[in-house]
């Protein structure tokens, strides 16, 4: 597994965390910001299936899925789950970064997240 190659964005002025970066902060406008990374487990916001995929997925469905770190890092990732049935808003998920596909005969990393037991 290999570290979450995601970098947030958090005002400095009024503690807004943005991810991707925004030029402005959508709650202050200020534009100074420290670089954060994903911390702790995520909690997952929402979902969606996708059952038609673009070419190189050679799953027949995927499930996408919103997470929010401990630190309010909000990111979308593939979700692990065999179906949505199970799956309750809220739940802790772990998170990493893993290949999520092969395309030219070449890993794509990707944000992949896991229902905790």
């Amino acid at each position: 597994m290999k570290e979450i190659q995601i970098v947030a964005y958090k005002c400095r002025a009024c503690g807004k965390v943005h991810y991707p970066f925004h030029d402005r902060c959508l709650g202050c406008k200020g534009r100074d910001f420290e670089e954060i990374k994903p911390q702790g487990c995520a909690r997952l916001l929402t979902y969606t299936q996708i059952f038609n995929l673009p070419w190189g997925f050679d799953q027949r469905f995927l499930i996408i899925a919103i997470g929010e770190f401990e630190n309010g890092v909000r990111a979308m990732g593939q979700l692990e789950a065999d179906a949505i049935e199970g799956l309750q808003l809220g739940m802790a998920l772990n998170a990493s970064w893993e290949p999520v596909r092969t395309q030219f005969g070449e890993r794509i990393f990707g944000l992949r997240f896991e229902p905790l037991p």
